[in-house]
Order: structure tokens, then sequence, then C-alpha cells
């Protein structure tokens, strides 16, 4: 009988280390494909399916070598030109002037503030924004922030959604055309979706492409840790879902 429960206590500890073994593989051979994933959404892939590629900075990136992002074939950049009533993107007009001298298709935007007047930050954006003939469409950026308080209360969403309109008609009536709304999955579901059918929409979803849910959707933004060579710091990254004839159309005459 000793024998016999040694040999049974010796077959179950090998059963035991194999479990163990196996789950320690699957594991690392999980950690190992998450890893991966992680490292190559933060940089351009060679792809059939997205061959546009675009920036976009503010304040947060240091002022680029406009020179090296073009020899990286960046096609487009959106600049932060102005958030609230009263901010300015330090480094709006720089990138602007060495963006537009590296013939990269620009495009101006604001970052909206929750609970301020939208016909205000409307009148802020055009006095400072470049949007010139050729630029990209203007473009407003809603998302959670400290200065953005997130909350589902009816009230408050209302509220959000009706300046964020008046500002969107301001900019329409301004420039004519509809601003591109840049946004979250989050705020996408709270703000924006079945309230700006006509806006295209430039959308961040890290490490998940964006699917038909997102309607209008034109831009994904895929990182924000983005690497570029010879570029210091880490870089928003985004496709552009269509050609580069179709870019056009983001165009202002």
């Amino acid at each position: 009988m000793a024998k016999k429960s040694r040999k049974k206590n010796k077959i179950n500890k090998l059963k035991s280390i194999t479990i163990v073994s196996t789950l320690i593989i699957l594991l690392l051979a999980l950690g190992y494909h998450f890893y991966k994933r992680n490292v190559t959404a933060n940089t351009f892939k060679e792809s059939n399916k997205y061959q546009v590629k675009g920036i976009d900075v503010s304040h947060h990136n240091p002022i680029l070598d406009w020179a090296e992002v073009k020899r990286q074939n960046i096609t487009f950049t959106y600049l932060k030109a102005t958030e609230g009533i009263t901010h300015d993107d330090r480094n709006y007009i720089y990138n602007y002037k060495l963006a537009k001298e590296n013939n990269i298709k620009t495009g101006s935007y604001h970052f909206y503030n929750f609970g301020v007047s939208g016909r205000e930050q409307a009148k802020h954006f055009i006095r400072v924004a470049k949007c010139k003939s050729g630029d990209l469409i203007p473009a407003i950026d809603v998302e959670h922030s400290p200065a953005n308080s997130y909350s589902k209360d009816p009230s408050f969403v209302k509220n959000v959604i009706k300046e964020l309109s008046i500002m969107e008609n301001e900019l329409y009536e301004y420039y004519g055309f509809h601003p591109v709304i840049y946004t979250n999955i989050d705020c996408y579901k709270l703000y924006i979706n079945n309230s700006f059918p006509n806006n295209p929409i430039w959308i961040s979803s890290l490490n998940k492409e964006p699917n038909n849910d997102i309607k209008n959707w034109v831009i994904w933004q895929f990182s924000h840790k983005g690497e570029l060579n010879g570029i210091v710091g880490d870089l928003d990254l985004n496709y552009f879902r269509y050609s580069f004839d179709d870019l056009r159309q983001l165009q202002l005459p």
C-alpha cells in the first residue's frame, strides 16, 4: 500500500508540474502578444488599407523638425491653435509655418472647454487660427480632461452638446464646411453620436481599429506614444481612412 501511495503521489506531482508549466507558457505567450501589439501600435505600419499618415501636435510636444517629419512620409498634421476663450497654443505659429514650408497638409484645431460659451470659443478660434486655402478643415477636440469633468447627468450632457452645437455652427457659417470633430469612444457616445451627423469624425481608439458604429469617421488616432525616426518625444499618430485623392475633400478651397 505504501508503494502504491508513493507512486500515486509522484504521478499527481508530475501532473501538477505539467499544469503549472503549461499555465506559465500560456501567460508568457499572452504577455508577449500584448507587448508586441502595443509596440507595433506605436509605429506606422506598411499597409494597403491605410496609406495616408498624419500626426497631431500641441505645446506638449517640442517644436518639431518638420523636414524630418516630411521625410518620414507624413502627409498631414493637425496643430492645436486654441483652447476655451483665452488660451493660445504657444507653439502654434511656429509649427504652422514650418509644416507649411515642408508641404505637409496642415489643419488647426480648438480644444473645446465644457461649460463655456460655444460662440465665444468659436470667435477665439477664428481670431487665432490660420485656416488658409488648401489647409485642412478646422477641427474641434472634444474629450474629458482636468478642465472637462466627466458626468452622465442629463442636464450637464445636454449643455455640453448645446454649446458645442453653437460653436460648430459658428465655424460652419464662417468657413462654409462642417468642422471635423475629434473625440474618443466614451465622448462620442455621450456627446457626438446622433447630435452631429454632418461632421467628419476623427476618432481616438488606441490599439483598436474603429468600426462602423462610429458614423462618418475619416481619421483614426491609434497612438499617443508614437515614434518617428529622428524625432524626440512621443507623438499622436493617425491614419486617414481613405486615399490621398480623397484627402482633398478635407481641404479648404
